[in-house]
């Protein structure tokens, strides 16, 4: 019978499930530096952000996530604020803007790494917090809570 050894087994969470040994890695907690440089292809996995009590959102798309934070802000706190490009018309298509109907603005799209800074940017404008739990591309699951 041989036997099987597995390294850093700390790392990992332990179950039997119909008598197979089920190891699961232990989410790692990491920094806002380090999830913004490794977030291209990233797939969010649970996101819960926070005033109080209150949730704002417990979307798993960092676009939603930021348009439903956008949508707890008074549209000047958000013009004021953002570090997007926001037409208060329907520019749908021209000059790589997108109409948001449920904040009746106009804004340009960025990429996962933009779209995080403005969510932690956001965060810290309106005093929320977040816990989000995101696999990386490389398959490692990592958790960020500001």
């Amino acid at each position: 019978m041989d036997i099987i050894r597995v390294p850093n087994i700390e790392n990992y969470t332990q179950e039997i499930k119909d008598g197979v040994l089920i190891l699961t890695p232990k989410p790692v907690s990491i920094t806002e530096d380090e999830l913004i440089s490794q977030l291209t292809h990233s797939t969010i996995k649970e996101c819960i952000v926070k005033h109080g009590d209150e949730t704002i959102s417990s979307a798993t798309k960092y676009r939603s996530i930021t348009i439903d934070i956008w949508k707890s802000m008074p549209t000047q706190k958000i013009l004021q604020t953002t570090t997007f490009n926001f037409k208060l018309t329907n520019e749908n298509g021209l000059n790589g803007y997108e109409w948001c109907d449920s904040i009746r603005m106009s804004f340009q799209n960025k990429d996962s790494k933009g779209t995080f800074k403005e969510i932690i940017h956001m965060l810290e404008v309106n005093q929320y917090t977040i816990y989000i739990r995101v696999q990386l591309s490389s398959g490692k699951i990592v958790i960020f809570q500001k």
